[in-house]
């Protein structure tokens, strides 16, 4: 899962570019890095961020690329910086591996939720785990994968009984990720029982809201304003993925053969299968797993360029959604079937997330 090298341990999942080398925090500087031609990813960061929690810092907003934006996904590098003691060698060996954990933890929650389904638990299970949204947050030390996991757990609570606790989950993973507070109707009444207990419910939610709102108030109020992080996006339904599929249908016509053209239709075909499926479940079922994936479904068809300009950004982003369609297809006859249909970018997930893939 992870990737151990002599000279920076884990560090090379988080992709340090190099044109920011000259931004980078003085700890870092001396650091053995592996380091990536141009921009390198995201986690570069966030991993910086881990190193010097306090946003404020000159030299913390310098080495970041978009201060406010970056800080809004806080609770993983102030876990790490806690994890590594503070140590910047340490912070960054514990933010990278933050990730493994959560998929660790996934595949274990899922193997208690479908261990007693036989051969179609185990195919589900697989999906999921293999997913290219999961593993692509592994591989590039993102928020993804743990904000998915902290979702789950905040449903696993409100099943339980435990709404509490859900707030509190639910708020984790608001600040893990802010795109996670799209599913706060999971504290909604279910359909047919609108007046039970709906001021609770009501509570519930805006305290799992608070502390994301809360901390987006602060950043508002102490971080130059910036790029706010949405620009491109967005866009109207299907717009961008209609694009995405006919750039992908000319590459290849013309005889690019980047895998990347070849398994983004797949790919495409797959979330829009899930986004459509569980669109349509939700007339009739309203379980926490709907309402938590709703809002993930509908997203997927107003994702705009940005996004589309990688699909495994888009796998990233629709990972509840993945999560929550395998939960919810029924073991039937069809399920072999809707699983195969759903992962065939499975060869390019697996290939991505090999460690001298580039």
């Amino acid at each position: 899962m992870a990737y151990w090298r002599p000279t920076d341990g884990f560090a090379s999942m988080i992709r340090f570019g190099q044109d920011f080398i000259p931004t980078r925090l003085p700890e870092l500087r001396g650091m053995p890095l592996t380091t990536y031609p141009r921009v390198g990813y995201d986690g570069q960061f966030y991993a910086q961020l881990a190193i010097r929690p306090d946003v404020t810092a000159a030299d913390l907003q310098l080495a970041l690329d978009n201060p406010r934006y970056r800080a809004r996904r806080i609770l993983l590098p102030c876990l790490a910086h806690v994890l590594g003691a503070g140590r910047p060698w340490l912070v960054v060996q514990a933010y990278a591996l933050l990730n493994v954990a959560a998929w660790f933890l996934l595949a274990w929650w899922l193997h208690q939720r479908t261990a007693d389904k036989g051969l179609a638990g185990t195919l589900c299970w697989g999906a999921v785990l293999l997913s290219l949204g999961a593993l692509e947050s592994v591989h590039l030390a993102l928020s993804d994968l743990p904000a998915t996991v902290l979702l789950v757990g905040a449903v696993t609570a409100m099943e339980c009984g435990r709404n509490w606790l859900a707030a509190l989950t639910f708020a984790a993973a608001g600040l893990t990720r802010e795109t996670s507070a799209l599913a706060v109707g999971m504290f909604a009444s279910p359909l047919g029982a609108r007046h039970q207990g709906y001021r609770t419910r009501l509570l519930l939610g805006a305290l799992a809201l608070l502390p994301l709102g809360a901390w987006l108030l602060f950043l508002a109020c102490r971080l130059p304003a910036g790029d706010n992080g949405v620009q491109g996006n967005f866009d109207w339904p299907g717009a961008a993925l209609a694009r995405h599929l006919w750039l992908c249908a000319t590459k290849i016509s013309s005889g690019d053969a980047h895998l990347r053209h070849f398994f983004g239709p797949l790919a495409a075909l797959g979330l829009g299968y899930q986004s459509l499926y569980l669109i349509w479940e939700a007339r009739t079922d309203s379980s926490e797993w709907i309402r938590l994936a709703l809002p993930f479904a509908i997203l997927f068809w107003l994702l705009g360029d940005a996004v589309w300009e990688g699909y495994w950004a888009v796998a990233r982003v629709c990972l509840p959604l993945s999560v929550a369609f395998y939960l919810h297809i029924p073991n039937d006859r069809r399920l072999p079937w809707r699983v195969l249909l759903t992962t065939l970018s499975l060869p390019h997930a697996l290939y991505r997330f090999w460690p001298d893939f580039p």
